[in-house]
């Protein structure tokens, strides 16, 4: 993602310090800190999306490669009388 190191962070931290100022500088960190929520559970969301669409082409896939079993034909009345069949 993103390779930032730990000088790096002080340095944008003490240019957003002398920028905004210690009085404001609490309230643009949690609107960032929303922000960054906000990006990170839309990323989760279209990162599912995709999965879910996978997961649904591959189902399909299979329904159109694999052939379905009939379903067993119907008793008719002559196989009834035959001894052995419930």
């Amino acid at each position: 993602m993103l390779d930032i190191a730990w000088p790096e962070l002080v340095l944008i931290g003490a240019v957003a310090l002398v920028a905004i100022g210690p009085k404001d500088l609490p309230k643009a960190m949690r609107m960032i800190g929303q922000w960054a929520c906000k990006a990170r559970n839309m990323a989760h969301d279209l990162q599912r999306s995709f999965e879910q669409l996978q997961y649904e082409s591959e189902i399909a896939e299979k329904l159109k490669t694999e052939p379905a079993e009939p379903p067993p034909p119907p008793k008719t009345e002559t196989d009834r009388d035959r001894p052995g069949n419930a």
